[in-house]
């Protein structure tokens, strides 16, 4: 015990000794906290659109008004041709077209078949579709609030009233899924990306030999290098959920102690995986590679830019190797929807193996690396 704290107090020396490390563990959560979850939203506020009108009538002209009046939109006046058309969605210069057919409003009032064609800029694929549904929602909007002349054949349109109702995220805001989401990213990098670095780092220094030398086991060491880490992880996410707390509002719907918990397990997963990087690694260079590799992997299955649910099977099988896609689980469950540790168990017996068999991994590294 006595060598493995003495390990644990030179680990905390040589880790504040080094400016790379300390900018990692300090300056890059502050950065990430500070920009990233204002910037990281879906919710889109402004789109451009223009507007096609063949029929001329009042009620187009009324609901071209409409959309004026909507704080989501952008007026770009009227187009007046198909190539003016053209030329706007391939310039950029809209996002969408609202076309209005010739005889518009008395197909309506006959209760004929009519359409509104909206026609929608999807090189960017999430503004289009989110812009569509808001587009619909200014429609049904407009003719929800038509007044009692409003002819039968108009009504029908609104005869059916949707009421969304959003459960753990009532007001649907964005920061409540990145901040968590940023707390795991935090994670995961002082779990594998630090820890890499540091061991790679002494063995281009000569350092490790030194200790090799020394009547220090394999496991000793490991333990030694983990300790520190395992606590400047954990301490990093306690602050970052005082953060998330208080400078976003984000309220912890379940229990503490189990988020803590299943976080201290998935920093043994993220320490055993730098480890074995780093045993496998000649220079800092080729561990940061390999660290970055698996990294962007990890954050891209993980679910929280797009849902696991909606990937291919292929990935889904590739995502049973990801540890960061159970932890995202468990910390979404736990923050937004309270869950115990009952609804979280397999997520933890997973990550539990994940531990014993990664950091048995590098163990094995490490020592056939000094043998």
């Amino acid at each position: 015990m006595r060598i493995i704290l003495m390990l644990i107090k030179k680990e905390f020396l040589q880790v504040f000794r080094n400016r790379l490390l300390i900018s990692i563990l300090i300056v890059a959560p502050l950065v990430q906290f500070l920009i990233f979850p204002f910037t990281a939203d879906y919710e889109i506020k402004h789109i451009s659109i223009a507007f096609w009108d063949q029929d001329h009538s009042t009620l187009s002209r009324e609901i071209i008004e409409h959309f004026r009046h909507s704080s989501h939109f952008i007026d770009c006046g009227f187009i007046d041709s198909e190539a003016e058309k053209e030329e706007a969605l391939l310039h950029d210069h809209v996002d969408f077209i609202l076309q209005f057919p010739p005889h518009f409003e008395k197909q309506m009032v006959r209760g004929e078949e009519s359409q509104i064609a909206i026609t929608a800029n999807a090189i960017n694929s999430v503004k289009a579709g989110i812009g569509s549904d808001y587009i619909k929602n200014v429609l049904t909007g407009f003719f929800e609030s038509k007044e009692e002349g409003t002819p039968p054949s108009i009504k029908k349109m609104t005869s059916i009233s949707i009421n969304h109702i959003h459960w753990y995220n009532e007001k649907m805001n964005y920061q409540n899924i990145m901040v968590p989401g940023i707390l795991v990213i935090l994670v995961t990098l002082i779990g594998s990306y630090v820890t890499a670095l540091n061991i790679v780092r002494e063995k281009e220094i000569g350092t490790i030999e030194q200790i090799n030398v020394t009547p220090i086991l394999k496991w000793q060491f490991l333990v030694g290098k983990m300790i520190p880490f395992w606590i400047l992880g954990m301490l990093e996410f306690i602050v970052g959920l005082i953060l998330m707390v208080f400078f976003f509002g984000i309220s912890i719907q379940g229990s503490t102690t189990t988020l803590l918990g299943a976080t201290a397990i998935y920093l043994l997963v993220m320490l055993g995986l730098g480890f074995f990087i780093s045993f496998v690694s000649k220079n800092q260079l080729q561990a940061m590679f390999i660290v970055f590799f698996l990294f962007v992997i990890y954050v891209l299955l993980s679910g929280l830019f797009t849902p696991t649910e909606g990937m291919p099977e292929w990935a889904k099988w590739i995502n049973f190797a990801n540890p960061m896609s159970f932890y995202m689980d468990i910390i979404k469950l736990v923050i937004l929807k309270g869950a115990g540790l009952r609804e979280i168990a397999s997520q933890v017996l997973i990550l539990s193996g994940m531990a014993v068999g990664i950091n048995i991994a590098a163990l094995l590294s490490y020592s056939d690396k000094i043998n």
